[in-house]
């Protein structure tokens, strides 16, 4: 009986294991007019001196986002971005600043950085994903 039970439940446990999706991209990013969308809430990323540049964002079946971006330091001067940099704004208005990044990351004067980053899971498309210096 012993026997019999492992190889089952090996397979009942492969056959539950979840699968990651590859993600496929949604477009490049069209800068939508933020201000059209009712924010109650006011949210703005922190005032810096990064500009995205371009985004291209992408989703996959299970509704997880992320973004390629290309990310600019408008400042002579070395910068660090932070996550409160960056907001993601979603096809049905909702906005959300960033909380995390995949690593942190130092900006030499001038320098331009690609940058892959996890938005999340949300039913609905990302839109925009801006800096101060976007809006």
């Amino acid at each position: 009986m012993k026997t019999l039970f492992v190889p089952v439940l090996l397979l009942s446990s492969i056959a539950n294991a979840t699968i990651e999706k590859p993600f496929t991209i949604d477009n490049t990013q069209i800068y939508t007019d933020y201000s059209l969308f009712y924010n109650e809430k006011d949210m703005r990323p922190v005032v810096s001196d990064f500009k995205i540049t371009s985004a291209i964002t992408m989703s996959n079946e299970h509704g997880q986002r992320a973004a390629l971006l290309n990310i600019k330091n408008l400042s002579s001067g070395s910068r660090t971005l932070e996550p409160h940099h960056l907001m993601v704004t979603y096809a049905d208005g909702s906005s959300k600043v960033l909380t995390s990044l995949p690593n942190k990351l130092r900006f030499k004067g001038d320098e331009t950085i690609n940058l892959t980053v996890n938005l999340g899971k949300n039913l609905y498309p990302v839109i925009s994903v801006l800096t101060s210096n976007n809006m």
